[in-house]
C-alpha cells in the first residue's frame, strides 16, 4: 500500500497527539502494515484518505481504530517469571502483612495491561499467597486490582476473561489452569474467584491520570519504551505521586529510570529490579 513521506508524517503525528506513542523515522512499514487494515475496514481508497480524514476533517470515529491498530498488544500470563517470584517473595506478602496491622484495601495497578493477562496473573498470585490460605485473615475485599490500557479492543478481551488454550500454555501451569480457569465454548475463562478481584478501564498514559488515586503497587512493564523522554518523565512523576508510602513500581526488564526520574530507589530482588518510592 502506497505511503508517501507526507502521509507518514501526518499519521504518526496523529498517533503521537492522541496517545503519546512515538513512531520512529524508520518505521514506515509499521504504519503501512497496521493502518492498512483500517483502510480496508473502512473502505477507504488508501492511506492518503485515512490521513485526510484524521488530520484535515478531524474524523474522531477513526481515532480509536488507529490507536488499536498501532499499539503493541504482546503479553502473556506470568510473563517474565522472575518478576512474579520477586512479587511473591517480597511485595505481595509484605502488603498483606501491612493490611493485617492496618486494615485497608491493597490497590494494585497494571498499566498497559493489553488483553488482561498480567492483571489476572497478579490476582492469581494474591489468591495463592494470601486469599487462598484460611490461616490468613484477609478477604477478597482486601485486594483491588486495576488493569488499564488505551486499546478498547484489547480491553474487551480483558473484561471477558476468556482465552484460547494457546494463551494458557504461555505461562499457566497445569495446576493453575485447573484451579483458576473453567472451559467454555472451546476456550477457557478465568474463574469468578479471580475475576472479581480485577477491574478494567481505558486510561491514556499520555494524559493526566492521577485521579485514579493511590496504589501500593504499579506495574508498567514494556510500555515506557514507546514514549519519548518528556512523556516518560511526566508519566513517572505521576506514578511517584500516586504510590503509597512503601509502594513499589515495576518496569519491564529492558526499561529503567536512568535519566528519567530520581524519585525512586532501585532494589534488586532476585533477578528482578523493583523501584521503591524515595
Amino acid at each position: 500500500m502506497h505511503l508517501s513521506r507526507a502521509t507518514f508524517d501526518g499519521l504518526r503525528k496523529v498517533v503521537y497527539q492522541h496517545c503519546g506513542l512515538v513512531v520512529p523515522d524508520n518505521k514506515e512499514y509499521l504504519i503501512r502494515n497496521r493502518l492498512g487494515s483500517v483502510v480496508k475496514q473502512r473502505g477507504l481508497s488508501g492511506l492518503d484518505e485515512l490521513c485526510d480524514r484524521l488530520v484535515r476533517r478531524g474524523d474522531q470515529s477513526l481515532v480509536e481504530l488507529v490507536i488499536d491498530a498501532v499499539t503493541t498488544q504482546e503479553t502473556s500470563f506470568f510473563r517474565d517469571p522472575q518478576v512474579f517470584e520477586a512479587l511473591a517473595g517480597d511485595v505481595v506478602l509484605r502488603l498483606a502483612t501491612d493490611a493485617r496491622t492496618t486494615p485497608r484495601r491493597l490497590r494494585i495497578w497494571s498499566a498497559g495491561v493489553s488483553t488482561g493477562q498480567e492483571a489476572y496473573s497478579l490476582a492469581m498470585l494474591a489468591h495463592e499467597l494470601v486469599l487462598g490460605r484460611p490461616n490468613i485473615s484477609l478477604s477478597d475485599n482486601a485486594f483491588s486490582i486495576l488493569g488499564s490500557d488505551i486499546s478498547t479492543a484489547a480491553l474487551r478481551i480483558a473484561q471477558s476473561g476468556t482465552y484460547e488454550a494457546r494463551d494458557l500454555r504461555r505461562g499457566v501451569s497445569p495446576a493453575r489452569a485447573e484451579q483458576f480457569f473453567e472451559p467454555t465454548g472451546g476456550k477457557y475463562r478465568v474463574r469468578e474467584t479471580i475475576r472479581r478481584l480485577v477491574k478494567f478501564r481505558r486510561v491514556n498514559l499520555a494524559e493526566s491520570f492521577t485521579s485514579l488515586g493511590e496504589f501500593d503497587l504499579i506495574c508498567c512493564r514494556n510500555v515506557l519504551i514507546y514514549f519519548d523522554e518528556p512523556t516518560r518523565q511526566r508519566i513517572c512523576r505521576q506514578f511517584h505521586s500516586m504510590l503509597a508510602e512503601g509502594g513499589r513500581l515495576i518496569l519491564g526488564s529492558a526499561e529503567n529510570l536512568f535519566g528519567i526520574s530520581s524519585d525512586f530507589v532501585s532494589m534488586q530482588l532476585g533477578e528482578a529490579m523493583i523501584y521503591g518510592k524515595a
